[in-house]
């Protein structure tokens, strides 16, 4: 979706889920890259660190709440630089594991070429993964006992979004509504529209 705040046009990615709960909020959306603009300029004008915060009330209008960050604000700062290093180095041991493949060990499990793979991760009919240094790798237990790929693959991509580990940590992640499976599991049993309602479910909660 394309939003413009006087010159600027910024283009901000959704799902299809998320566009219908937004679709009529563009105004609003146009303030805030407004709003970001204006901290922007304070923060090099003062040299301090600037943070800009939106109220959103029940009927959608956001109002936006300005704070200043106080010099002793570093330390927080200093954590989450922290916290970030602590998400990378996670990334790379999931990289690392045994069940991650490289798409020429991987093509063989569903009777395609390593280039094969390629075009299949691009359509989202199979999950591929990439850090920082290890290139994409393909976790095996995507693939059923039939030797085929996950399905439902795509419309879970539809339904969450196009960043491949947010639909990895959907995947492993447990879920009440799916009676403690996994999404993978449940995937697996043929219950793709249950998983599909959960992935529309958490998608549209975020901006409920």
């Amino acid at each position: 979706m394309a939003v413009q705040a006087g010159d600027t046009i910024a283009q901000v990615p959704v799902t299809k889920a998320r566009f219908q709960r937004i679709v009529q909020r563009k105004r609003e959306l146009s303030k805030m890259i407004s709003g970001y603009a204006d901290a922007a300029a304070k923060a090099e004008q003062t040299g301090k660190d600037y943070i800009i915060a939106y109220r959103v009330s029940p009927d959608g209008q956001a109002v936006e709440v300005p704070m200043t960050v106080p010099a002793e604000a570093s330390q927080l700062t200093g954590a989450l630089s922290r916290a970030i290093k602590r998400g990378a180095l996670k990334i790379a041991d999931i990289l690392k594991g045994d069940d991650m493949l490289t798409a020429r060990d991987f093509g063989p499990l569903i009777g395609a070429s390593h280039e094969t793979v390629n075009l299949k991760r691009k359509r989202h009919e199979v999950l591929g993964l990439e850090g920082a240094t290890r290139g994409v790798k393909y976790p095996r237990w995507q693939v059923t006992d039939a030797g085929l790929p996950l399905p439902g693959l795509q419309k879970l991509f539809e339904a969450l979004g196009a960043e491949p580990w947010t639909v990895f940590r959907f995947l492993k992640t447990r879920h009440s509504e799916l009676g403690g499976q996994t999404a993978l599991d449940a995937l697996k049993a043929g219950r793709i529209e249950a998983v599909l309602g959960v992935a529309a479910n958490q998608a549209s909660g975020a901006f409920s």
